[in-house]
């Protein structure tokens, strides 16, 4: 093999390397910057105590819902465990998808990236055991590992519907009451307490609160909000 043949395959295989480089950044956009800037564990109540009276209730309000889920209500629940936004394609109209609308998924996704940085520190503090874990008479649909407050999908619930709102306010009931349903899936499988969903929606808040001081989610919102505003006066004019 001569030395110049060498030189271009290896040349070549640099620019593989780039290629691939760039896709993966592409699929994976970096999470905004949350977790110098808010303190949850100083911001959240702590959750109820082991053995508490408001510890007790969470528990039977539990397996009530255990007793009462229909199947539809799990099989929800359980698509449902996806943390993506398209899952409010059922609330927004089939052509609410990831493929349709990169923009608006390429802020999402971030905005689902950015969440453990803030919500794991407070997971770890209070180190609460999942329902499963700390009564056998739960039955759970799935066994998430760690620790169970506040609830991850629950922030994710409720920012998503914040921020999604805000692009799209004309269907901001609908929004929200999916976004309550998702949030609702967790109780619905047996992976969080009524009390780490309440946590999660005033986590979202002030996460909320928080990227919207941030140019760079502002200029994502704004290039998901001309992508939606274009998206959906296409939709009108297929109705």
């Amino acid at each position: 093999m001569t030395a110049t043949l060498l030189h271009r395959r290896w040349q070549s295989l640099v620019i593989l390397l780039l290629l691939a480089t760039s896709a993966l950044a592409l699929e994976a956009p970096a999470p905004y910057a949350l977790a110098q800037r808010i303190d949850l564990v100083t911001l959240l109540p702590p959750p109820p105590a082991a053995g508490s009276a408001a510890d007790k209730e969470d528990l039977a309000q539990l397996l009530a819902l255990q007793h009462s889920r229909s199947e539809a209500e799990l099989e929800l629940a359980k698509a449902d465990a996806q943390a993506s936004v398209f899952r409010f394609a059922d609330a927004l109209g089939d052509g609410f998808t990831a493929a349709s609308l990169p923009h608006t998924a390429q802020l999402f996704e971030r905005l689902t990236r950015s969440i453990g940085a803030v919500v794991n520190p407070v997971k770890d503090h209070w180190n609460r055991p999942r329902p499963f874990v700390a009564s056998s008479a739960i039955q759970p649909q799935m066994r998430p590992d760690g620790a169970t407050y506040p609830s991850g999908h629950g922030a994710l619930a409720r920012l998503y519907a914040i921020v999604l709102a805000d692009l799209l306010p004309a269907q901001r009931r609908p929004i929200f009451e999916r976004a309550d349903r998702f949030a609702r899936g967790r109780l619905v499988i047996g992976v969080h307490y009524p009390s780490d969903i309440e946590a999660g929606s005033i986590a979202a808040s002030v996460i909320a609160a928080e990227l919207r001081q941030q140019d760079d989610f502002r200029r994502d919102f704004a290039a998901a909000r001309e992508e939606l505003a274009a998206w959906q006066s296409k939709t009108v004019g297929k109705d």
